[in-house]
């Protein structure tokens, strides 16, 4: 018997969340392996999930046996499944629609009346989008809620776009596995995936809607997000634990992606100050 769960609630550990203007529920989920069993449930309100990273089963229409990300999907409200995390390990964003924003979408015609993969270019792109924006919802909701609209409205054109070639997943993979390489290059991800840079760079944005160097920087971004919010680290322990140069190029990075300098986004997070008696960087 599946039992029902509540708006915004999912398999994983809470990172961050953003609720923009009440139109939806936006949540940052990491997996890790504990051997939970996940039970048959059923989410009542809408929602969008990308996998950020980790092998996917789900039971949507399209979807592969086991997915690998990004990987996008929507769920109508009223979604009965068993979908999991292969290894129990993994990363994604949900997107949940309250019910006035679920009606607007529907307004505007071509949400997807059962559980379907979304593989269109567009709609990857903003999906992307809206994971990259997150650390910066602290200060700008709005930005957040902006990314979920597009979102909303590239799933409704329903315009079939071209093939995304499987390299350009293991290029977004190897983005989000290695950034904490402090000289990972755009070059070495071409090497590995067999394409010339110049073609990477084209086509990585085509797909996912930045270049391999602006979700190098998100990702890099994200993780010293959940270590200024976990750990009383230093500043420059943190940046060359998540592969930037130096605590300088992180703090230019941090503005670029949050708006805010690391201490002001950790101080906007009201996380406890550091014990060590070093400052951070304003």
């Amino acid at each position: 018997m599946a039992h029902s769960v509540r708006p915004g609630e999912f398999e994983g550990t809470l990172e961050r969340a953003a609720a923009p203007e009440g139109a939806f529920d936006v949540r940052a989920f990491a997996v890790r392996p504990q051997g939970q069993h996940i039970d048959t449930h059923t989410h009542a309100e809408a929602h969008l999930m990308l996998v950020l990273a980790g092998a996917y089963i789900s039971t949507a229409r399209g979807a592969p046996d086991y997915a690998r990300p990004p990987f996008l999907v929507f769920d109508p409200p009223g979604t009965t499944h068993r979908d999991r995390f292969a290894d129990s390990a993994g990363a994604f964003v949900s997107v949940t629609l309250t019910a006035q924003a679920l009606a607007t979408a529907r307004a505007a015609g071509g949400l997807p009346e059962m559980a379907t993969v979304l593989d269109r270019p567009a709609a990857m792109a903003a999906a992307v989008r809206v994971a990259r924006e997150m650390p910066g919802a602290v200060r700008d909701a709005a930005v957040v809620e902006a990314a979920a609209w597009e979102l909303i409205g590239a799933v409704a054109e329903d315009q079939p776009g071209r093939s995304t070639p499987g390299w350009a997943h293991l290029a977004f993979e190897a983005v989000m596995d290695d950034a904490a390489e402090a000289d990972l290059s755009v070059a070495d991800i071409a090497r590995a995936v067999g394409v010339h840079p110049v073609h990477l760079a084209r086509v990585f944005r085509q797909a996912w809607g930045c270049s391999p160097g602006e979700l190098m920087r998100w990702r890099r971004v994200e993780r010293a997000c959940d270590l200024l919010r976990d750990t009383a680290w230093p500043a420059a322990e943190i940046a060359a634990a998540v592969g930037f140069v130096d605590q300088s190029h992180m703090t230019r990075a941090f503005r670029a992606v949050t708006g805010l300098p690391p201490g002001g986004w950790r101080r906007a997070r009201h996380v406890a100050p550091i014990q060590d008696g070093k400052a951070w960087a304003a």
